[in-house]
């Protein structure tokens, strides 16, 4: 009975920091998703496009230059924002190109980072 029991304990110690990994690599990759969609728009409409991080409130947000919200996602629970861009943003211009800028997720002791470099692209680390 005790042996199920440390065994119990120590399955329920590696769900838990399974499930905090699942839901990091899924808040990185909902961010990635939203700056290729963003730098997408801008391309398409041949504006700026830019995306907000709240690291307060967890929240990330897809606005035209004007500011006009496209979208707006919010981080899951136990997932921060560890470092932001200088201004918390990232701007897409009209031609794909943005502005350098890392991202870092963190869940528990965990971290991914979520980097775009000057041509636009997107890519996870």
């Amino acid at each position: 009975m005790a042996l199920a029991a440390v065994l119990a304990g120590i399955g329920t110690v590696r769900l838990v920091t399974l499930v905090g990994s699942a839901r990091l690599a899924g808040a990185a990759h909902g961010v990635g998703t939203a700056l290729r969609l963003a730098r997408g728009r801008a391309l398409a409409g041949g504006t700026t496009v830019e995306v907000r991080f709240d690291a307060a409130l967890g929240v990330f947000e897809t606005r035209t230059r004007s500011g006009v919200s496209l979208a707006s996602s919010r981080l899951p629970a136990g997932v921060t924002f560890a470092a932001l861009p200088a201004r918390a943003r990232l701007s897409f211009t009209g031609v794909g190109t943005a502005e350098n800028g890392t991202i870092t997720l963190t869940s528990g002791t965990a971290t991914r980072s979520v980097v775009v470099n000057q041509r636009g692209r997107v890519r996870m680390q």
